[in-house]
């Protein structure tokens, strides 16, 4: 099986088997029988090997066809729509077609581990944590902090709304997560003009730590959330106006909402 592996790895990347003995220190005769599977290397030989094809040694353990799960495809759907991206979006990027991840996001058949490595490029995700635990995949996910850095796949994300959309109400009824564009420096330093911001309203009250944007009566701040026992605080991350404090046994004020911020970036030119 690594013999497999190991030849197919080596036609992909373009490579000699030559380069491949050079590289590595192996006689061609000893390279032929481990292509041929008569014999396996060591653990030593095939560390060497890995670092020179550009590979983790856990390429050689995995199975070339990974089967699908309904929880890897919700995993990639997901990540996918954090990113802010379409199923075209890593269509195109990819190369793979539209019905592909159509299938893949449903959970059906199976991939290669290479497709998925190419994948999480685009996702900005690990290959492992795509296809992890749901457990693994929490813990990951928890790591992801706002203001991470985003490259955006298309070079111009959709985005049809502005702060004051948010301020006067009129991205209420959204479900979905969705991107605004930044046209002034009311938030700056923290978040500038001409940034973009991948937000969600939030039902219910903000976690400890969190960063949102809170809209009420018409007006839209930056707030930073603090969470005790019985309330929220709400404290200003940009030095503008006093903090707001939320009490957890009442609901928000009528007019108020709370907007959980994913990603801040730079708009592309």
């Amino acid at each position: 099986m690594i013999g497999e592996k190991l030849r197919r790895l080596i036609k992909r990347k373009g490579i000699k088997q030559v380069e491949v003995c050079r590289a590595v220190g192996l006689s061609p005769s000893r390279l032929s029988n481990y292509l041929s599977g008569s014999r396996e290397p060591d653990l030593e030989t095939l560390s060497k090997i890995a670092r020179f094809l550009e590979v983790k040694l856990d390429y050689f353990a995995f199975g070339d066809s990974i089967k699908n799960t309904k929880e890897i495809g919700e995993r990639i759907k997901k990540i996918r729509e954090m990113r802010g991206l379409t199923k075209k979006d890593l269509s195109d990027s990819t190369g793979y077609d539209l019905t592909f991840f159509a299938a893949l996001e449903l959970g059906h058949g199976e991939f290669e581990r290479e497709t998925i490595e190419t994948i999480s490029q685009i996702l900005k995700y690990g290959a492992d944590e795509l296809i992890g635990t749901n457990e693994q995949n929490t813990e990951a996910l928890s790591a992801v902090m706002e203001n991470e850095v985003v490259d955006y796949f298309p070079a111009s994300p959709e985005t049809q709304y502005h702060l004051d959309d948010i301020a006067s109400g009129r991205t209420e009824a959204l479900k979905t997560p969705f991107w605004t564009v930044v046209t002034d420096g009311r938030f700056a330093p923290k978040i500038n003009e001409n940034e973009l911001v991948f937000v969600e309203k939030i039902i219910g009250f903000p976690e400890d730590r969190e960063s949102v944007l809170f809209a009420s009566e018409g007006t839209l701040r930056l707030m930073r959330c603090f969470e005790y026992h019985d309330s929220v605080l709400l404290a200003p991350e940009s030095k503008a106006g006093e903090p707001i404090s939320l009490n957890k046994s009442e609901e928000m004020k009528p007019g108020s909402r709370c907007y959980k911020i994913h990603w801040i970036a730079k708009k592309p030119d």
